[in-house]
């Protein structure tokens, strides 16, 4: 049975109190096992990485990219941009909605080996994919058992078929859905 929770505030005591939580959750046990990219970053280094999202029945990938300000990270950190297949989370989505992006971050401070959950400045994730539109909804994921989902759309800009949203938190994942039938429409009825 899934569960949708539609409140930003209850995403933000969720995350706060996350964020403080000991050890940081690892995502990769939430749904989110392969890892895309990952990057070596000293304090205050700022990075961009972008990588392809997945195909749907040979649509061309579109990207997703994340841009990692300077001074994001007060320690030296392996930092790893987690993904899953879309339709692993279509189960979790209500019925009249397809998975299109799924990604989550671990974050490592390589000194003591530990995972971080905190960090001091947001991360931008932006993903450009045909199947985006004005209809597509961004989702975090709880590190629980089970998942629940938490509607955060209330962020983001989606300009055409470009969607972006500042990410304050790596102690969450995130989805992105669209309606099955913009898609539909998009991919000549699939």
């Amino acid at each position: 049975m899934r569960k949708i929770i539609p409140a930003i505030s209850i995403l933000a005591f969720f995350v706060v109190g996350l964020s403080f939580a000991q050890p940081a959750p690892n995502l990769a046990q939430f749904g989110y096992p392969d890892v895309l990219a990952a990057l070596y970053l000293q304090p205050g280094q700022s990075a961009s990485v972008t990588v392809p999202d997945l195909y749907i029945r040979g649509m061309p990938a579109g990207y997703m990219t994340i841009q990692i300000p300077g001074g994001a990270f007060k320690v030296p950190v392996k930092f790893e941009l987690l993904s899953s297949s879309n339709m692993a989370w279509d189960k979790l989505v209500p019925s009249n909605l397809k998975v299109v992006a799924a990604f989550a971050y671990r974050v490592t401070d390589t000194n003591s080996g530990q995972l971080i959950g905190k960090i001091a400045k947001p991360l931008v994730y932006t993903v450009s994919d045909t199947m985006i539109d004005g209809h597509s909804v961004y989702w975090a994921t709880t590190p629980t058992n089970p998942i629940k989902l938490i509607n955060a759309n209330a962020a983001s800009r989606i300009q055409g078929s470009v969607l972006q949203h500042v990410t304050p938190t790596v102690v969450v994942g995130w989805i992105v859905t669209t309606p099955k039938k913009d898609l539909m429409s998009t991919n000549g009825g699939m």
